[in-house]
């Protein structure tokens, strides 16, 4: 039953979900409601011992709407972009939950994965909510997407971008062994028009290193490796190792200037 007390409370509720929308802020609810702070602290407190309200970061809220108050928790997706402006922070969803958006991860990742400008966010464990957050200090300013959902939007990066930074992040993902399926299967669909797009976001050499070796060695994408070979041509760059956190050890491959120190197993 709904009190007095709260009233004006779940009517702002009512409000933000016949918007379309699933997230507020502590903040917008003060100023929209007028009540003193303690009490609307109070009502929060008493909707979220109800499961119908899950705070995810300081100040921020999410609502979870009857078909979802069995889980408890709704898609990230539904509220990625709300959550992101209230960080103030240019981001796109990337890593794993990209491939899986487009396709190329079969298992939804038991983790949410997030690229955003410098200085880095803090991550998000909430119980069943785990949101990881990666920095870029060079945020690309091509190869991101807009995607839209029931609820809005949210900014994802496209199948060439999410291939580079599988690349960039392979020691965050736990190594080419667990990426190397994902990269195949966004590849077969990646032009090199699109690639030499993605390429021209300020990574550093070693990334087209690495990823011209997989492609040509592991993936046998000539195409692939050809842009890579291409943008390695207007740099200047060392040797480097294939896996960077690897031993300094292995190898050298005179094409890539690369020395493998680790071994790929495709298909695990």
């Amino acid at each position: 039953m709904t009190t007095e007390a709260n009233k004006n409370t779940i009517d702002f509720l009512r409000d933000i979900r016949s918007n379309g929308r699933y997230a507020f802020t502590f903040e917008e609810i003060v100023e929209t409601i007028g009540k003193p702070a303690k009490n609307i602290r109070k009502d929060i407190d008493r909707l979220r011992e109800k499961g119908m309200v899950r705070n995810i970061r300081k100040g921020f809220f999410i609502i979870i709407p009857d078909e979802y108050s069995k889980m408890g928790v709704i898609p990230v997706e539904f509220y990625v972009d709300d959550l992101m402006k209230y960080l103030s922070k240019q981001y796109y969803v990337g890593l794993f939950s990209a491939a899986m958006f487009h396709g190329a991860a079969h298992q939804q990742p038991q983790e949410f994965f997030i690229i955003s400008e410098s200085p880095k966010t803090r991550n998000i464990k909430n119980r069943d909510i785990m949101i990881n957050f990666s920095e870029k200090k060079h945020f690309p300013q091509a190869g991101i997407e807009t995607r839209k959902t029931d609820t809005g939007y949210f900014k994802i990066s496209d199948k060439a971008l999410t291939f580079l930074d599988l690349i960039y992040f392979e020691y965050l993902m736990g190594g080419y062994n667990r990426i190397t399926t994902i990269l195949e299967e966004l590849s077969e669909d990646i032009k090199p028009a699109s690639m030499k797009i993605a390429a021209d976001n300020g990574f550093p050499a070693s990334v087209f290193q690495r990823a011209g070796w997989v492609a040509e060695n592991i993936l046998q994408n000539n195409k692939l490796a050809t842009v890579f070979e291409q943008k390695l041509a207007s740099m200047n760059f060392q040797a480097a190792y294939l896996k960077a956190s690897g031993l300094k050890s292995g190898a050298k491959d005179n094409k890539w200037r690369l020395f493998i120190n680790t071994k790929i197993e495709t298909g695990v």
